[in-house]
């Protein structure tokens, strides 16, 4: 890892960008290429109703999503250059323990901050933009109002400004986010029953949870864990139910 951040130490500022950029690019693709083949794969477990195309309104919030989380990659690089962000070079144990820790932290600011897009002004001017298509598709993970792309992307960095996490941890984090983000709005339900009903997944967030999420836009506001909703009282009263097979699904209950 330190050969990797002296590497980086050399790049120039057009570098950077535009292999933020690719990076960013090819994360979106994977996610829609992985995640249509999970949907054609497990389409028998759909929980919410199939969306249409993608519209041309949706394919301009995409691309401004995929430039604002380049622009937010070469900020933390600055951020870096500068001493303001000092990465640690650490592998092992300690970065998955790291991991962990960034994670959980991470689930608490974004249910806060999800929970202050509820609110009616809030909603109306930024969150309202993504659940305009209640029916989640993968693509549905970059449709978002450009403020909130800035929302999530800032309060990742100021973490990182004041907690000098592993290297390892924050490339394990990435792809952490985006398994969860895509999982979330497939519209289908990959894991089956008997692995739903482990006792892990009463805490871990599971595709159905957000698919509820965007049901009922009052509920399931967490993002990789149950921990806040259940502590708040936000959670899906049926959520358990529909988690273990033993009610329908959201898709069944909307309208």
């Amino acid at each position: 890892m330190g050969a990797l951040l002296q590497w980086a130490a050399g790049l120039g500022t057009v570098e950077v960008v535009g292999g933020a950029l690719v990076a960013n690019l090819l994360l979106f693709l994977v996610a829609v290429g992985a995640g249509g083949w999970l949907v054609r794969r497990y389409g028998e477990r759909r929980v919410a109703p199939a969306p249409g195309p993608v519209t041309p309104t949706e394919w301009v919030l995409i691309v401004v999503a995929v430039i604002l989380n380049s622009a937010v990659g070469v900020a933390g690089w600055l951020l870096w250059r500068a001493g303001w962000i000092r990465p640690d070079p650490a592998t092992g144990l300690r970065a998955v323990a790291e991991l962990v820790l960034f994670t959980l932290l991470m689930d608490a600011l974004m249910y806060a901050g999800h929970w202050i897009a509820h609110r009616r002004r809030v909603y109306l001017l930024v969150h309202e933009v993504h659940h305009r298509y209640p029916d989640p598709g993968p693509a549905t993970l970059f449709v978002l109002h450009p403020l909130e792309a800035l929302g999530f992307g800032g309060a990742w960095l100021a973490v990182l400004c004041v907690w000098g996490i592993s290297i390892a941890a924050v490339g394990g984090f990435v792809v952490l986010n985006l398994l969860f983000g895509l999982l979330g709005h497939l519209g289908v339900e990959p894991v089956p029953v008997r692995v739903r009903r482990w006792r892990v997944f009463r805490w871990v967030a599971l595709p159905t949870f957000h698919v509820g999420h965007h049901a009922d836009p009052s509920v399931n506001l967490g993002f990789y864990t149950t921990v806040w909703d259940r502590l708040f009282g936000t959670i899906d009263p049926a959520y358990d139910r529909i988690r273990t097979g033993g009610t329908v699904a959201p898709a069944d209950r909307v309208g």
